[in-house]
């Protein structure tokens, strides 16, 4: 039977029972091999909100809380498809809305130019048709003295003051898409993690614990454990309990290598806090774009609401261009509301300037989070900043099995990433998120304690100084298509 069988044999037996269980419970449970219940046990705890925790005898208890309930950002199949499927439906409207959006925008603009030019040329008297006339004409006029091939003024391209350096060119549409929906964002690769992890599992002789995967990948420590469990079960792993009851993965079938024993051993993953979590642009375009995207927007916007006031229908254009020069003038307004030329591209308008507004109130709650990232990365480093060395964590010297922090070094870590004090509350989760617990130190002040980080540092250097240096050879070449090529 495979991992994922074991595994629901088990959930089926298990139900939402809130248990703490060995192998040996699982098989008595189950009805399953020891073998087979070992694997369906990893999958659940990898796939489930599950725990390992070692004891002195070397014994290891899968433990689940809160029942088999899902991790949080774990997701059924049910809950994957319909996420698939809002995605799919979203990436068609973004399709469709990419250049929509700048088609309604200048096609309004357009429009609304050649109805104020009718109004404008039909009106005898010095009213708002007159005004809106000399506007258009004194425009016309900047824009050709401007512009035209002998001009002094012509520019040839978008001012340099407008533009940033090396900016690649976007187009139209896109940068209007931009200014109303923010900088698209490349979706997340959906195998990076596990990319780093790999590498380095290999770099570190196949044996690690979570805070090695929470040094280069940046997850909080369940979401370590959990990773590592499933990775047991994907890439034939072993789970061990050391003589200092820490839990350590071993991967010696990752070890192998086509490489000389001379080259170089693995590259090391750059550790998370080496790159900063920064908020998104809010438009990414330069102020000549952002600066155009308003002027045609704007005047969308004043002309649409001259039309509803005016009761510029598409009938009333009609009647207003037909009774140029009639001695008895158009008929008056039949009192019906705009829809094409006044209501929509009214509302249109505002929205297209409240989307912006809306996104810029927003970065402020973005900036929170950001900034509370790049503290977490901060804590990281003061974790583990030690082993972001060649080799790791594979000093000869004995490591203390006990770790320390006080508040004020906690604080100071964090401030210094992030660029902000940390309040209290958001402090104390990320310490416990990282597997750290706060105690009262010997002198009565509170202190923060990472003692299962210590643990496992200990752990895993007698770990690697164990490995053996044959996993990582594939051995002698003994026969290769290549020879009678």
């Amino acid at each position: 039977m495979n991992p994922a069988a074991s595994a629901k044999v088990l959930e089926q037996a298990l139900g939402r029972e809130r248990c703490e269980l060995t192998v040996a419970d699982a098989a008595a449970r189950s009805g399953l091999p020891l073998r087979e219940a070992g694997e369906g046990l990893t999958v659940l705890a990898s796939s489930y909100s599950g725990h390992l925790a070692a004891t002195s005898k070397g014994e290891l208890i899968y433990q689940f809380p809160q029942g088999l309930v899902r991790a949080e950002g774990a997701a059924g199949p049910l809950a994957r498809l319909a996420r698939g499927a809002v995605r799919l439906a979203l990436g068609v409207g973004r399709l469709v809305v990419r250049a929509w959006v700048s088609v309604v925008l200048v096609g309004y603009a357009l429009v609304f130019a050649g109805v104020l030019i009718a109004v404008a040329l039909r009106s005898d008297d010095d009213g708002p048709g007159e005004i809106v006339l000399v506007v258009l004409r004194v425009i016309g006029e900047t824009l050709f003295w401007t512009f035209h091939p002998f001009s002094p003024l012509r520019l040839d391209r978008e001012p340099s003051w407008l533009r940033r350096r090396g900016r690649p060119s976007v187009p139209f549409y896109e940068r209007v898409n931009r200014a109303v929906f923010g900088v698209p964002m490349p979706p997340p690769d959906p195998r990076g993690d596990d990319r780093k992890a790999l590498a380095e599992i290999r770099r570190q002789k196949g044996r690690v614990v979570p805070g090695d995967l929470m040094r280069v990948t940046g997850a909080e420590r369940d979401q370590a454990e959990r990773q590592l469990l499933r990775l047991v079960v994907d890439q034939a792993g072993e789970i061990a309990v050391t003589d200092e009851a820490a839990i350590v993965y071993r991967f010696p079938g990752l070890r192998a290598t086509a490489g000389a024993p001379g080259q170089a051993g693995p590259t090391a993953p750059p550790a998370v806090w080496t790159e900063r979590a920064v908020v998104p642009p809010l438009t990414g375009n330069g102020a000549g774009s952002n600066l155009l995207f308003g002027a045609v927007n704007g005047f969308n916007l004043v002309a649409s609401g001259f039309a509803l006031h005016a009761g510029l229908t598409f009938e009333r254009v009609g009647e207003l261009v037909a009774s140029m020069g009639a001695p008895d003038g158009p008929p008056p307004p039949s009192g019906d509301v705009p829809l094409v030329l006044g209501a929509i591209p009214f509302a249109f308008s505002l929205a297209l300037f409240a989307l912006p507004v809306v996104r810029a109130v927003r970065r402020r709650f973005q900036a929170r989070r950001v900034a509370r990232e790049n503290g977490r990365r901060g804590l990281l480093r003061l974790l583990f900043g030690r082993d972001d060395r060649p080799g790791g964590a594979t000093a000869t010297t004995a490591a203390p099995l006990v770790e320390r922090h006080t508040p004020e070094e906690v604080a100071a870590a964090w401030t210094a990433a992030a660029g902000r004090a940390p309040d209290e509350r958001e402090l104390t989760e990320a310490v416990r998120s990282l597997g750290g617990e706060i105690e009262l130190g010997s002198d009565g002040k509170l202190v923060y304690e990472f003692d299962v980080v210590a643990r496992e540092r200990a752990a895993i250097q007698s770990e690697r100084a164990r490995a053996s240096s044959e996993e990582a050879s594939p051995g002698t070449v003994v026969f290769s298509s290549a020879e009678g090529a």
